[in-house]
């Protein structure tokens, strides 16, 4: 059963995982400098499974024993990691990076209207549509309408991005939908790691010959941070709020995803933003924020709208 509403804690959590996911497209620009598309997906997933798994017996956890569980890991394995995974590398050796965060900002979007047509305790409503769409619309902002100067002139990389936001909006609701989410998110994360990197690993020695590559220490550096953070850690975050507080709050953090990089990059690139991204910001947090509005709440807003408005029309 979600919570009626999130907690600090929650809220906490979900700043934590776009702080974290901020950092990843910066991460996978550098592993491809000298890593391919599918062999950094593959080893990206069987680190961060090494990773998982340890901890999960450290702490005396075990894998479920059901069939049936096991192919909905094999199925989230394949649609929530190698299908997103290949596609972002395989899009961002083709299209920018902000271009790229605006398509996967498309993650909201789709996990609200998946949950609202698959789960009966996640249901559209007007705060959620209204804030999501005003989320989406401070991302835009912030990237600054000069990244969709882009768009059209890499149809496949544009599509493949924004396919593999439409499987991680799936994927989460599907989890949820299935029930996974009530089992533990580490053992959770293990299973599926396990699953993905399964099938991922012989893919990478049949496409691309991993052994033929000549990564160098920088790229490998970013690739166990993608295993380590990016996903290990993050899957822990992920699946504990879509326990929690459901697909729809927990894609929120696509929002704050560009958010972060754009914090990392003044912070570490010494990159300057100007007023408008801080007003982007503002944008995000109000869109985040609107979503969680409800009952009687809800409505007092909208008659205060119609109040205001009526007024307008008289004067």
């Amino acid at each position: 059963m979600l919570s009626d509403k999130p907690q600090l804690h929650q809220y906490i959590l979900l700043v934590m995982l776009g702080a974290i996911w901020g950092s990843s497209f910066f991460l996978i620009k550098v592993t491809l400098e000298s890593i391919s598309p599918v062999t950094l997906t593959a080893f990206r997933l069987f680190f961060a499974f090494l990773v998982l798994t340890s901890l999960m017996f450290v702490l005396g956890k075990r894998f479920p024993k059901d069939a049936k569980t096991w192919r909905y890991y094999i199925l989230i394995g394949i649609t929530g990691n190698i299908l997103p995974f290949v596609l972002i590398s395989w899009g961002e050796l083709h299209i920018d990076s902000g271009l790229a965060a605006i398509l996967m900002a498309v993650i909201p979007l789709t996990a609200l209207l998946i949950a609202h047509l698959w789960t009966e305790d996640e249901k559209m409503s007007l705060p959620k549509f209204m804030g999501t769409v005003i989320g989406f619309g401070g991302v835009i902002l912030l990237m600054g309408p000069e990244a969709l100067n882009g768009l059209g002139d890499s149809v496949l990389g544009q599509l493949a991005v924004a396919f593999a936001s439409f499987c991680y909006g799936a994927s989460s609701v599907f989890a949820r939908k299935v029930g996974l989410v009530k089992l533990d998110p580490i053992v959770n994360g293990s299973a599926i790691l396990l699953c993905a990197s399964v099938m991922a690993l012989p893919m990478a020695f049949i496409v691309e010959d991993p052994m033929s590559l000549e990564p160098t220490m920088v790229s490998i550096g970013a690739l166990f941070m993608l295993s380590i953070l990016s996903t290990a850690v993050a899957y822990i975050i992920l699946y504990y709020l879509l326990g929690a507080v459901g697909a729809s709050f927990t894609a929120l953090n696509n929002y704050l995803v560009p958010v972060f990089g754009m914090i990392w990059g003044y912070l570490f690139l010494s990159e300057s933003y100007e007023q408008e991204a801080f007003i982007a910001l503002a944008v995000i947090l109000l869109g985040i924020i609107i979503t969680q509005v409800k009952g009687k709440s809800a409505k007092r807003l909208m008659n205060r709208f119609a109040v205001s408005k009526k007024a307008g029309e008289e004067v």
